[in-house]
């Protein structure tokens, strides 16, 4: 059975890297925290891969934190895939740099993600 993030998880992730990176502490709007963890678990997707596609979209756009989000997002996703058996590998600056470009341009959606996803992710051995 998959495991899946809570709020409460997603605000603590929040905390825990805003204290080991800087930041600002803060949520920005809780109803769009409800929104990007409840998003995986709505039926709608056929895989894990997809759940964690839709989750990373989710946090990075819905701005929900007052700092932190790409972080939170990224994060986020590949703690909910560790829940579950897998993890996403790839260097920190390469994650960086697909977000900062994709979120640039407006193109961080879904299907890039996705593609993005699918050649990184890795069972946990």
């Amino acid at each position: 059975m998959k495991k899946y993030l809570s709020v409460k998880d997603v605000i603590y992730i929040q905390k825990i890297l805003i204290d080991e990176f800087g930041g600002i502490h803060g949520i920005r709007d809780l109803k769009a925290i409800e929104s990007a963890v409840s998003r995986p678990q709505s039926g709608y997707y056929k895989s894990l891969i997809e759940e964690a596609a839709a989750l990373m979209e989710s946090l990075a756009i819905n701005h929900c934190f007052i700092d932190g989000n790409k972080r939170v997002s990224f994060f986020s996703t590949d703690v909910f895939l560790r829940m579950n058996g897998y993890y996403i590998s790839c260097d920190p600056e390469e994650a960086n740099q697909f977000y900062v470009n994709n979120l640039s341009s407006g193109s961080f959606r879904f299907e890039k993600i996705l593609r993005w996803l699918k050649q990184r992710i890795k069972k946990i051995e």
